[in-house]
């Protein structure tokens, strides 16, 4: 009798133990990839938000979702080998800051969910079939820099009424061919209505950048537009100490260059973009299709000043400029 009942404890024994070991085995975390072209530094305030709303949604990195960051340091051109090396590791879905990151993503998957931050135009671009019906693997947030360029020159001519010559960095890098053309085409034309001069230097490199800071200053410009380009992000603290030694106005895109000493930035709240991303991470994990997701496009802006900067410069900010900015910086 007693070996009976041993048998068929050790029968039940035998049967019982995989069921458990299954049901012991530990849920897989989804796995979510960053792509992002500047430095640690640059993207560190993108980053924290990204990452602070995914945990309002319940995704904790380490413990519910895990997330894996990779920085291309202002330098586009190892783009596509990161964005390949990222698919490879198969994760659920890659988020990326701007237009740039996902085209190289695209071009390495057609089937990984890929949202990005970020981009300028992104149907003239390639990214997406329409805003409304995106199709494909890649939805989104715009950035809408083309359309802002006129309000920035705008908003130079008020802070420096007496500037008659200005520069504006590109990258020719970062945009399909002709995109950059057409942008400042635009931004010429309008700067010609204000009575300004727009002259276009491109910088690629850190090396070209060299070069092309000192084109500026051989050329007489009295102003400078900078947009929110990887490489000018990267370099930001030089070409802060470089505006500052020739004294010339500068309109950034952004907020943050202005904190750090530029004269003044006009554009989206690019921060409340990466918060917005991390509703689409978590909408897409709980099963939803990027080519269903509209690309949406902002609808929050910032007009920061920095008024310490623009008395160093010898700049009069009118009150009722100082009354419509975001914020001022004293």
């Amino acid at each position: 009798m007693r070996r009976r009942e041993l048998l068929a404890l050790l029968a039940g024994t035998s049967l019982t133990t995989p069921l458990l070991a299954v049901a012991q085995e530990p849920a897989r975390i989804p796995r979510v990839g960053l792509l992002m072209g500047g430095t640690p530094i640059v993207e560190a305030p993108r980053l924290a938000a990204f990452r602070e709303a995914l945990e309002r949604l319940g995704r904790i990195d380490g413990r519910t979702v895990r997330l894996d960051v990779h920085y291309a340091e202002g330098l586009p051109d190892r783009l596509g080998r990161m964005a390949r090396e990222m698919v490879d590791t198969k994760p659920d879905i890659i988020v990326c800051v701007g237009g740039q990151e996902a085209r190289a993503l695209q071009a390495a998957t057609r089937s990984i969910a890929i949202v990005f931050m970020q981009s300028g135009d992104a149907v003239e671009q390639g990214l997406v079939a329409s805003y409304a019906r995106p199709g494909g693997n890649t939805t989104g947030f715009t950035q809408m820099s083309d359309d802002l360029d006129s309000k920035r020159l705008e908003l130079l001519r008020e802070l420096a009424p007496s500037v008659s010559r200005a520069a504006v960095l590109t990258d020719s890098r970062l945009a399909p061919r002709g995109r950059i053309e057409k942008r400042l085409a635009a931004s010429a034309a309008t700067a010609k209505l204000l009575g300004i001069l727009l002259q276009r230097v491109d910088a690629t490199t850190q090396a070209e950048l060299t070069d092309a800071l000192a084109a500026i200053d051989a050329s007489g410009s009295e102003a400078l537009l900078i947009p929110n380009d990887p490489l000018f992000a990267t370099e930001r603290p030089r070409i802060l100490d470089f505006v500052a030694a020739h004294r010339l106005p500068t309109v950034f895109e952004s907020k943050p260059p202005v904190v750090q000493g530029g004269l003044a930035g006009y554009g989206p709240d690019l921060i409340e973009n990466a918060r917005l991303a991390a509703g689409y991470v978590d909408k897409i994990l709980k099963g939803a299709n990027p080519a269903d997701l509209p690309v949406q496009q902002p609808t929050k802006f910032e007009l920061v000043i920095n008024l310490k900067t623009a008395k160093a410069l010898g700049l009069t900010v009118s009150p009722s400029l100082l009354a419509t900015a975001n914020e001022v910086i004293e």
